[in-house]
Order: structure tokens, then C-alpha cells, then sequence
């Protein structure tokens, strides 16, 4: 739709198209006509503002630019346009806005007909507050009715980041409500919103509104005129101002930047590798630990979460199949492989069985494929080296696993630890190396960064964090690491011939790698 009214208004501009004004006209003179009627208070005026808000639309239509959501632009013009009415109309301003709001309400909704009594009279003031992008998200969503994936699409997001865009917007008019002694509930407010802030303008207006500002007001009326003039000359203000306070908080956040940074550069210089194991029963790090864990780790660790759980939201994988694993399982996710026998705490029993999204993926976990590496005799066990003949039976572009490995150290980045040997319906054969510090990391690991080797952040491009958790044994050893599994994407060597099967092969290693879900694409 966004698309639509920009092509309309470059028709207009270019070809001075008068049937594409028109049908901008019909398409969003409800919404200019209900804004300025919900501060006006005066149908009449409403329809006076409206007119006076297309014809700053016809003069400055060759302006406008490609990224200017039109229903936005006109809110807000027609706010600056009502704000100068209410200036000059202001002893009837009182009067004409309770009669106004005592026939309006009467057809709304039961459930939201007091919440809209108190917001309407300060509906415009809150939205004049929120920033451009959320104004913009709540018009799509409540004046305009669009979806979310409509909304996001007008706003060049996601469905989910209009979503979210909208609902802190709603959380900001609540707080606003709130300060002038209206209290509610987002959801209700949403509601009142959706129901009851476009009202159907005038049926003739569109038409007289096409007419005179098409001829740019030239056959406007005097009070109309002035409209203009002053709504002009707010915006023209309003620009001039956010410019002047852009340059101010360009000059503080670029002072701000630097002051951070340098204090950022002196935590890392004394906090730099101060996180080892090692180093968690040596007193010289005991009090710098402390206070890491008490200040800084908490809020990296909650950011961390975030983020992983954030891609977990929504496939992002075209076409994508998940591959039955359960005839290769060796080990259920309730057991712990890298541990005494006997002792099965240290274990994925948090992780989620069944095909859920890990790093945009989808993946079916219902256990693990757990090979062998030379630190399981440690503990008496032995596991696979490899295991054979994973069947795929398809086409793909890309293979997706989603793995973790007991023992990864720092000494072993850049070591293969496992491989995945790909045998291809022509009878020929591929190989994909799985790298420790690239492609797969220890999964029990730190969530948090300050103090840590830079080193276990640095993953292979297509390898990302997709899951952490916890279980009893990691809280009782080391309670500041988490169990953190990863996604890695390789690209398959030979996608225009089928893949019949798999396998996967642990080069025996102290690293003891496994596989928890394997998806193609």
C-alpha cells in the first residue's frame, strides 16, 4: 500500500494527474478528517483543516521523498495544521470538544467507551511524543487496521519488529495516559484506539478537497489560507528544531562515545583473561571476580540470552527439512556422557525435544549422537568413532547442524574434530571438516565477554549460538558457565546432485563431539 501512494503521488507531481490525487484523497481524507476531528472538536473545522492538510500535500508532493510513509506525514501535518485552528479558535475549543465527544462515544465499543472518553482529548498529544518510527507503526496498525506484516512491510521491517515497534509504542501512551490520571491497560488502550479514532469524514468532502487543492488553494477560502500558513510555518519550526537538537546530541553522544570508550578500554586492560578456571581458586583474582559477577556479568549474560532466544522465534531457512536422527540416537538427552558413571547430572534434559527454531533453523531434537575423543577414558566410557549411513536422500544447498563437543580447550582451536564424509548418489564423496573454534566450541562455556578470551566469541561465518541452558552439575562446578549448543551452516559441495547419505566421523581427539539435529536446505 505504501508502495501505491508514493507511485500515486509521483504521478501527480510529474504528470499533475489529477485522478491520482483524487484517489490519495479517497484513500486517506477518513484519517486526516479523525485527527483533526479529535482535536478540534468542530466537524466543520475538520473539514477545513483537511482541506487546508492536501493542498500543503499537492504543493509539496515533488519533495516528499521514497521512504516517507504518506498516511505518517499526513497525521502529522494535519496535527500542525489543527494546533494553528486551536490557536485561533481557542475560546470554543472547550465547548465544542465535550459536544463532540458526547456523540462520538456513543457508538463505541462497551468494553473501550470510558478508556476512549478519557485518551481522545489527549490521543494527539501523546502521539506528537513518540518518535517518528513508533508514530508511523501505530498508524499502520490502529488508524490504518493493517496487519503487522503489512505494518512491517510499509515501515521496511520484519512482522515481528513491527510488533514490537508497536507494542512499546502503546507501552509509551500508556505511561503518558497514565501521567495525566488515566490509567489502563495497553490491550484496552489498543482497542479504543483501533475502534474509535477514524471517523468517516463528510461525504462531500473528499470531492471539495480534490478540487481546491489540486489548484494549490488558489480557490481556498481566507480562514483556510491562514490554516496553511501556520501549519506551514510549525513544520518548518519542528524541522529547524529537531535539527538544532540532532547537532546537540550528535556533540553528547560523540563526547559520551569517548568517554565510554575509554573507560571501556581501561575495564578490558585490567579485567583481560581475568576469567579462567584457573584463576577461580586463586586469591590475587578473588575480589576483580567478585565484582565482575555482582556488576558486569548479570547484564551481559541476560543480553546474551536475549539474543539467542530472539532467534528462536522464526524459521528463517527456505525449504527446510529436518532429518529423522532417532535411528542413530545413542544417547538420550537425560544422560551425561562426559561424567563418572553413575553421575548423570551433567546432561541437556533443559533442552526442548521435538522440532523447535534454534538460530533461525528448524531442527527435530529427541537425543545425541555422541562420538568418541580420547578424554572419555577418563571416565571408563567409550562411544562411536563415527556413525554411518545417516539417510538424506535429497537435493540441498546447505546442511545445518545443530552440535556441541566435552573438551574443547583453547589449545585445540583450529584442530578438526569431527568430519561429516557425504556419499552422493553418482557414487562420489565430500568431505566437511568441523573445526574446534570455529565451527564448534566446548558447550560448557561463558555467556558473558569481560574477562574472557575474545578468542571463544570469534565463530566461523554460518556458526552462531543457538541454545544455552544449565543442569545440577555445571551449577555445582563451575556456576558462572552455561551450556551453550551452536548452529553451523556449510554449504554443500555438490548441490545439484542428490545426497543419499552421511556420516559422521570424530577424528579421535580429546574432543568428544556430538550431533543433536541435522536439518538441509
Amino acid at each position: 500500500m505504501q508502495n501505491e501512494d508514493l507511485s500515486l503521488l509521483r504521478e501527480y507531481a510529474w504528470n499533475n494527474s489529477e485522478e491520482a490525487f483524487a484517489a490519495l484523497v479517497t484513500r486517506h481524507v477518513n484519517l486526516v478528517y479523525s485527527v483533526a476531528l479529535r482535536q478540534v472538536r468542530d466537524p466543520n473545522l475538520a473539514g477545513e483543516i483537511s482541506q487546508a492538510v492536501f493542498i500543503i500535500l499537492a504543493r509539496k508532493a515533488d519533495s516528499l521523498g521514497n521512504k516517507t510513509i504518506l498516511s505518517g506525514w499526513l497525521c502529522r501535518t494535519a496535527r500542525y495544521a489543527s494546533a494553528n485552528a486551536l490557536t485561533i479558535q481557542r475560546r470554543r475549543r472547550h465547548r465544542e470538544r465535550e459536544a463532540y465527544m458526547q456523540s462520538a462515544l456513543n457508538e463505541a465499543e462497551p468494553a473501550h467507551e470510558e478508556t476512549w472518553y478519557q485518551i481522545a482529548p489527549l490521543l494527539n498529544d501523546a502521539m506528537e511524543q513518540l518518535g517518528r518510527k513508533d508514530h508511523d507503526a501505530l498508524v499502520l496498525r490502529f488508524f490504518e487496521n493493517k496487519t503487522f506484516a503489512e505494518a512491517g512491510t510499509s515501515l521496511g521491517a520484519s512482522e515481528d519488529a513491527a510488533k514490537m515497534r508497536v507494542n512499546r509504542a502503546l507501552e509509551k501512551l500508556r505511561k503518558f495516559f497514565t501521567k495525566r490520571g488515566v490509567s489502563s491497560t495497553t490491550a484496552i488502550i489498543a482497542g479504543a484506539i483501533s475502534a474509535n479514532s477514524v471517523q468517516a469524514a463528510p461525504v462531500a468532502l473528499a470531492k471539495s478537497v480534490t478540487a481546491v487543492a489540486i489548484a494549490k488553494g488558489v480557490a481556498a477560502s481566507g480562514s483556510t489560507l491562514t490554516l496553511i500558513k501556520g501549519a506551514l510555518k510549525i513544520m518548518a519550526w519542528t524541522k529547524a528544531k529537531n535539527t538544532s537538537v540532532i547537532c546537540l546530541i550528535l556533540i553528547l553522544v560523540g563526547g559520551i562515545a569517548v568517554v565510554l570508550k575509554m573507560r571501556r578500554a581501561q575495564l578490558e586492560a585490567k579485567t583481560a583473561n581475568s576469567y579462567t578456571r584457573g584463576h577461580l581458586s586463586n586469591p590475587q583474582y578473588q575480589i576483580l571476580l567478585a565484582d565482575l559477577r555482582a556488576h558486569q556479568w548479570p547484564e551481559e549474560r541476560q543480553l546474551a540470552e536475549e539474543k539467542i532466544k530472539s532467534r528462536q522465534q522464526m524459521g528463517e531457512a527456505a525449504n527446510a527439512v529436518t532429518i529423522d536422527l532417532r535411528p542413530y540416537i545413542n544417547t538420550a538427552l537425560t544422560d551425561s556422557p562426559a561424567s563418572g558413571i553413575g553421575n548423570n547430572g551433567n546432561n541437556l534434559a533443559e533442552l526442548p525435544s521435538g522440532t523447535n527454531i534454534y538460530a533461525g533453523v528448524p531442527f527435530d531434537v529427541e537425543g545425541l549422537i555422541q562420538l568418541d575423543g580420547t578424554n572419555m577414558l577418563m571416565f571408563g566410557k567409550h562411544y562411536p568413532i563415527e556413525v554411518d549411513n545417516v539417510r538424506i536422500n535429497q537435493r540441498c544447498v546447505k546442511i545445518h547442524l545443530f552440535h556441541g563437543a566435552n573438551w574443547i580447550y583453547l589449545h585445540d582451536f583450529g584442530t578438526t574434530v569431527a568430519k561429516l564424509i557425504l556419499h552422493y548418489a553418482d557414487g562420489s564423496a565430500r568431505e566437511i571438516e568441523i573445526i574446534a573454534g570455529q565451527h564448534i566450541f566446548d558447550f560448557w562455556s561463558p555467556l558473558f565477554t569481560t574477562g574472557v578470551n575474545p578468542k571463544y566469541f570469534k565463530m566461523a561465518s554460518g556458526t552462531e549460538r543457538a541454545w544455552a541452558g544449565s543442569n545440577p552439575f555445571i551449577r555445582k562446578i563451575w556456576p558462572d558457565e552455561s551450556l551453550i549448543l551452536y548452529k553451523s551452516t556449510f554449504d554443500n559441495p555438490q548441490p545439484d546432485v542428490v545426497i543419499s547419505n552421511l556420516d559422521y566421523v570424530s577424528t579421535v581427539t580429546g574432543t568428544a563431539p556430538f550431533l543433536v539435529g541435522l536439518t538441509v536446505e
